[in-house]
């Protein structure tokens, strides 16, 4: 959002009230006051800016055990929508899956598809479709399964997306808004999100014939690094990425899932591993387990929780992420 004469303590200002209003709760201008550190004065300044372009709505008048009656606001619904996507590779194809939520997360419509990526075309008329039916998306959010770096695809389970420009495709053909992540980004995020005590996570996938990829959040950030592979353990050298991929000969045997687990325990140290994909149906993760505490004291090693399907993960990251981030523009 842009606003006039909002310089850096402003927007952070924005930032803090935005992100109670984004819990979706009813909240008065003395318990964001308190939330926040700000002035009572800071807070009505702010609310009434958003009032004005329509960010938040009074919502009902509430009696306080002591006091006068007071107004409580909650962010406008339909202040803006938000169009998620998720391509992914499975059973040897490529699926197309898609929520559509209003600025309190809230689901309007979702659906999931098989689609043919052999021509790009396919999917940007199939987001064009989604968006004319919705005129309220002002930002559309992908996750793909891929490395991402100053917005090209440079390695990918769908083949039909490497050296692609997602983000530049979609914003020409739509006109609006697109961010395209890594969707273990976004997996690792929606995991941390439903997390009560907030401690830090890796998300792993292990996919069938591609290589592993991972996702992680450290102290409630998503960990990127200089070119948005931080964390990622596709090129460790037990994989031997770069020298088999085009021969599809990725070796996922529970030594060296339990090297790379080790790794990203002895490196990043999470507090929890979450570990998905294909490629562990025939694993034996106790065993993966044993290994993992040959090289990492059990005391270090993180908690490894495995999840057999990522697509929720993946969307309450993709909202939580893309949405409190939306209002200042970021």
């Amino acid at each position: 959002m842009k606003r006039i004469g909002t310089g850096k303590l402003r927007e952070q200002n924005d930032r803090l009230v935005y992100k109670y209003l984004a819990l979706g709760k009813p909240v008065t201008k003395r318990e964001l006051s308190n939330k926040t550190g700000l002035t009572f004065a800071t807070i009505g300044n702010i609310l009434n800016g958003f009032k004005e372009q329509n960010i938040v709505i009074e919502k009902e008048t509430v009696v306080l055990k002591k006091g006068r009656p007071t107004v409580t606001y909650i962010l406008n619904p339909e202040f803006f929508h938000t169009l998620s996507i998720i391509l992914a590779r499975k059973q040897e194809q490529n699926f197309f899956y898609y929520q559509i939520n209003n600025s309190l997360f809230e689901v309007i419509k979702s659906n999931q598809e098989i689609i043919d990526l052999t021509n790009i075309d396919v999917l940007i008329e199939k987001i064009k479709q989604i968006i004319s039916s919705d005129k309220k998306i002002t930002i559309i959010a992908i996750g793909v399964p891929s490395i991402v770096f100053e917005d090209i695809v440079i390695e990918s389970d769908i083949i039909e997306l490497k050296n692609l420009n997602l983000k530049e495709e979609v914003e020409k053909a739509t006109g609006i808004k697109t961010v395209v992540k890594n969707e273990m980004n976004y997996c690792a995020y929606g995991f941390y999100d439903k997390l009560t005590d907030k401690k830090d996570v890796c998300y792993v996938t292990f996919p069938k014939q591609s290589g592993p990829g991972c996702g992680s959040v450290i102290n409630g950030e998503l960990l990127q690094g200089h070119n948005n592979i931080a964390g990622e353990i596709i090129y460790l050298p037990i994989f031997e990425f770069l020298k088999h991929h085009d021969q599809k000969r990725i070796n996922y045997d529970e030594n060296n899932i339990a090297l790379a687990l080790a790794t990203l325990a002895t490196i990043i140290n999470p507090a929890y591993i979450v570990i998905t994909g294909e490629a562990l149906e025939k694993i034996n993760f106790k065993l993966m387990e044993e290994i993992c505490l040959q090289y990492i004291p059990k005391k270090f090693m993180a908690k490894i929780i495995y999840c057999e399907d990522c697509i929720d993960d993946f969307f309450n990251g993709i909202i939580k992420y893309t949405g409190q981030r939306y209002l200042l523009d970021e």
